[in-house]
């Protein structure tokens, strides 16, 4: 039986549910690749009476999940909720492929946590991924796909790399947009460590949050507003 269980976005996002299945589980793995956790995994280990082990990106995206999982009960914890990254609903497919069964436990995720802006769900488009800039590797697909969302009104959540903060994020969309020049980075929020007691929210030119050093942790994402209703515009003045 293979178990995936979501951590949600913070130590006290875990169920009763996911640690109930996390207790029969034979083997507890994570994998912390995709998302940065803002809880302590030693902590949950000792709550649950189990060891749990980091597992590398290479093993999850194998066969090795789904061949223990025929021997034995195998949970894979993952940041926020398990189905939010494409990798994990590939490994329920595998397993229903070779007759293992597979369980989803959910768990909050960042796609849900950012309504705390006072944006509305339902008005987001396609969502992008910030990577960090090497030499000569430096794509402006984001810019695209912002550009597009902005056509039809869309708000447009960007995930940032793990390694990158918040102030990073909007450095590199600011080059971006001096490279493409259409406008489309004008307002910004940015939020940080949503679902802790310690999240920033901040919303304003972009010019201005990049000197915000409450900015400047992780985890975090941006959020590019398109065209605002009333009530949004309203509750994003919280965060002025």
């Amino acid at each position: 039986m293979l178990y995936l269980i979501g951590l949600g976005l913070a130590d006290g996002d875990v169920s009763l549910k996911a640690i109930e299945t996390i207790k029969k589980c034979d083997l507890v793995y994570c994998e912390t690749y995709t998302s940065q956790w803002n809880g302590d995994l030693d902590r949950l280990g000792n709550t649950i009476g189990k060891k749990i082990e980091i597992l590398p990106r290479e093993k999850v995206e194998s066969d090795f999940l789904i061949t223990e999982a025929k021997k034995k009960n195998i949970g894979l914890l993952v940041i926020g909720d398990p189905l939010t990254a494409t990798t994990h609903m590939q490994l329920v497919m595998d397993a229903k492929e070779n007759n293992v069964s597979a369980e989803v436990i959910h768990a909050p995720s960042i796609y849900t946590a950012i309504a705390e802006t006072g944006l509305q769900l339902y008005k987001f488009g396609r969502s992008t991924t910030l990577v960090m800039p090497q030499n000569n590797f430096f794509p402006e697909s984001p810019y695209d796909l912002i550009v597009e969302n902005q056509k039809i009104g869309l708000h447009t959540l960007v995930l940032l790399d793990i390694p990158m903060t918040a102030i990073k994020g909007i450095g590199v969309l600011l080059e971006m947009e001096n490279r493409k020049k259409k406008g489309a980075i004008n307002d910004v929020i940015a939020c940080c460590r949503l679902g802790t007691k310690n999240s920033v929210i901040a919303y304003g030119r972009p010019e201005t949050l990049m000197h915000d050093t409450s900015l400047d942790i992780l985890p975090s994402v941006l959020i590019i507003p398109g065209k605002l209703h009333f009530k949004e515009e309203e509750a994003l003045k919280l965060w002025i």
